[in-house]
C-alpha cells in the first residue's frame, strides 16, 4: 500500500510550524488511476528543483483502474494526503490528469484539467449513467461555475470541445503535449534506444501497442503477436510490445505476463514496462502496429511507418485520429504479414507525419513552459523566467526474453539460404519440410528429444570443444549433429556417425544459423568442405567448413 499520512501533512494549514521547506505554492496532485497518475507525474516534473513550489499528492477514491496505484505511488516516494483531508488542506491550485475529479467540494480552489492523452479522440462509457461521453473532457460541474481550466493542444480542440460542452466556453488554455516534446527532444537518441533494446543496425524493430478494454488490438486481435513470431525471420526482425497501463490495472501482472509467457521465453519477445522506456522503445521502431490508442498516434506524429489492427467504432468523426485512422494502411489478416510489414516499411506516407502534427499540437517544444505558465497564473502568482532543461526519454529496459527452439529449412543453389522462426509459433503453420533446432537453455525437454540440431551456445575452451561434443551427443541421441560455440570464434560440430568438423565465418552470423545450414547441406549429401555462401534475411555470411 502507498504511505498514507494521516492529516493533511505538508498541505495543514500549521505546516508552517513543523515543515522544513518553506513554499509560496502549494499544488495538490489528484490521482484517481494508474495512467493518470504516471501522466501526472511526467508533467509536474516541470517543478523540479523549483523552490517555491510544494507538490502534495492526493489518491481519490472510485476508479476500476486504480490497481497498481498504491505501489507505484510507494515505488516512488510519494507520500499521499486523505481526501477527506484534502478538502480541508492549505492549497492554491488542484493539477490533475483525471477528468473525472469532483472540483465542487475544493471550491474556490482553481483546477487544471491536462488529458492523460493526446487530444479527444474517443468516447468512453460513463460508468453513472451508461452513456457515452468524450474522453479527456473535464466534468460539468467545475466547467459551469468556472473552476476548472481545460489543458487543450491546439486551437481545435477548443472549437471541439465547445461543440460538445458549452461550458468550456472560455474555459480551456492553450498547452503543449509533454510526451511529443519529449519524443521529439530524443530522436537523435536512436541508435542508443536500439543498442538497449539489443536491436543491430541491420536488423528491423517492430513496437506493437494495445490500448485497453474490448476494442483495443490486444482484445480484437490476440492472435497477432503469435502471428508476427511465426512469419517474421528471427534474425532480421525483434518485436516488442507496449500495453497501456490500463491493460495492467485491469487484468494485473501477473496476468498479463502469464498470458504472454510463451511470447517472452520462447519467442523473444519484449515486453516494455509501462511506465517508461515506451517513449524510447517507439523511437528505435522501424514499424509500428496499434490500434486507436495514443500510442499509434505518436507513431504516426514522429514519422514512423504505421499498420493499425483495429480500430473503435467510438473514434470521433473529424478529429485528428480519425484522419489517421482513415489514412493508415489496416492489416488484412486473410494474408501473410511479412509482405504487408516491409510494405508499409519502404512505402509509407512520408508527407502525413507534418500534416497530423499541424493539427495536432499548435505550440511543439513548449508543453514544460506552457503549464507553468498556466499553473503560476492560475494560482495567482508570476511564473520564473528561467528556461526549464531540454530532456529526453530514459534508456528502455524491457523485461528479460529469449528463444531456444526454431523451426528451419534452408535451400542450396549458389548460396544455402533460408531463415530461423521461432519453433513454438512457426509449427502452427505446418511447414512439414522444416526442421527442429534448439540451444541448450531450452526447457521444453520434448524439444530436446525431438531436434534435428543441438547446439550449445555458450563458448568453450578448444581443448574441451571435443569433450563437450561427446557429452551432448551422448544425452541428445535422436539428433543428427550436435554443435558446440569455441572461445576462440567460431564453433565445431558432431554428426552421429562420428564425423567432426570445424566451422568459420567472416561476421557475426550467430552459430544457430550457420549449424542449421551445415545440416542441411548433410541432407542433400553435398560435400562438407570449403566455402559456402549462407544467406539469411539478415544479409551474407561466408561460411568456410573444415573436416577434422
Amino acid at each position: 500500500m502507498a504511505i498514507e499520512r494521516p492529516d493533511a501533512g505538508p498541505a495543514a494549514h500549521d505546516a508552517h510550524d513543523w515543515a522544513t521547506f518553506p513554499s509560496k505554492l502549494i499544488i495538490l496532485c489528484f490521482v484517481r488511476t494508474y495512467v493518470s497518475a504516471i501522466r501526472l507525474y511526467q508533467e509536474m516534473k516541470v517543478f523540479e528543483g523549483d523552490p517555491h513550489v510544494k507538490l502534495v499528492w492526493v489518491r481519490c477514491p472510485g476508479s476500476k483502474l486504480e490497481d497498481p496505484l498504491s505501489d507505484w505511488l510507494l515505488g516512488k516516494g510519494i507520500r499521499v494526503i486523505p481526501y477527506e483531508e484534502a478538502k480541508k488542506s492549505r492549497r492554491d491550485l488542484i493539477v490533475t490528469t483525471s477528468e473525472w475529479i469532483d472540483p465542487i467540494p475544493f471550491a474556490p480552489t482553481p483546477v487544471i484539467v491536462i488529458p492523460h492523452g493526446l487530444g479527444f479522440h474517443k468516447y468512453v462509457r460513463d460508468p453513472h449513467t451508461g452513456r457515452y461521453r468524450l474522453a479527456g473532457l473535464a466534468r460539468p460541474e467545475g466547467l459551469r461555475t468556472k473552476q476548472v481550466t481545460q489543458v487543450v493542444t491546439h486551437e481545435d480542440q477548443v472549437r471541439q470541445l465547445a461543440e460538445a460542452s458549452p461550458h468550456t466556453i472560455g474555459r480551456t488554455a492553450l498547452g503543449g503535449c509533454s510526451d511529443f516534446d519529449l519524443l521529439t527532444n530524443s530522436r537523435g537518441e536512436r541508435p542508443d534506444y536500439r543498442e538497449a533494446l539489443g536491436v543491430s543496425s541491420d536488423q528491423r524493430l517492430v513496437v506493437v501497442s494495445s490500448t485497453w478494454g474490448p476494442d483495443s488490438l490486444f482484445a480484437r486481435r490476440p492472435e497477432l503477436i503469435d502471428r508476427l513470431l511465426a512469419e517474421l525471420p528471427f534474425e532480421l526482425y525483434k518485436i516488442a510490445v507496449i500495453l497501456h497501463p490500463g491493460v495492467w490495472s485491469i487484468e494485473g501482472g501477473d496476468e498479463v505476463l502469464r498470458r504472454l509467457s510463451r511470447h517472452i521465453q520462447s519467442g523473444g519477445l519484449m515486453v516494455v514496462p509501462t511506465t517508461e522506456g515506451w517513449h524510447g522503445t517507439l523511437l528505435a521502431a522501424d514499424l509500428a502496429i496499434g490500434d486507436n490508442g495514443t500510442v499509434s498516434l505518436q507513431a504516426a506524429l514522429m514519422d514512423i511507418p504505421l499498420l493499425l489492427g483495429t480500430v473503435s467504432k467510438r473514434v470521433v468523426r473529424g478529429t485528428v485520429m480519425d484522419e489517421l485512422c482513415g489514412t493508415a494502411r489496416s492489416i488484412d489478416f486473410t494474408g501473410g504479414l511479412r509482405r504487408q510489414v516491409e510494405d508499409e516499411i519502404g512505402k509509407h506516407d512520408r508527407s502525413r507525419a507534418e500534416r497530423l502534427v499541424r493539427r495536432m499540437i499548435a505550440r511543439p517544444g513548449e508543453s514544460g513552459s506552457l503549464l507553468r505558465a498556466l499553473c503560476y497564473t492560475t494560482a495567482g502568482h508570476t511564473a520564473p523566467d528561467d528556461e526549464l532543461p531540454v530532456r529526453t526519454a530514459p534508456l528502455p529496459v524491457p523485461m528479460p526474453s529469449a528463444a531456444h527452439s526454431f523451426r528451419f529449412h534452408f535451400r542450396i543453389d549458389s548460396a544455402v539460404t533460408g531463415d530461423l522462426y521461432p519453433a513454438h509459433f512457426r509449427e502452427k503453420l505446418k511447414h512439414d519440410e522444416e526442421r527442429l533446432l534448439v540451444q541448450i537453455g531450452e526447457r521444453d525437454h520434448r524439444r530436446h528429444a525431438n531436434a534435428s540440431v543441438i547446439v550449445d551456445p555458450v563458448p568453450v575452451l578448444p581443448c574441451a570443444v571435443q569433450a563437450r561434443l561427446a557429452t551432448l551427443a551422448d544425452k541428445h541421441v535422436g539428433c543428427r549433429i550436435v554443435a558446440a560455440t569455441c572461445g576462440n570464434g567460431g564453433f565445431e560440430f558432431l554428426v552421429r556417425d562420428g564425423r567432426r568438423f570445424r566451422v568459420t565465418c567472416d561476421c557475426g552470423m550467430p552459430v544457430r544459423v550457420l549449424a542449421a545450414a551445415c545440416y542441411e547441406i548433410l541432407v542433400v549429401e553435398r560435400e562438407l568442405s570449403g566455402e559456402f555462401v549462407v544467406r539469411t534475411s539478415l544479409g551474407d555470411a561466408k561460411m568456410t567448413v573444415v573436416p577434422l
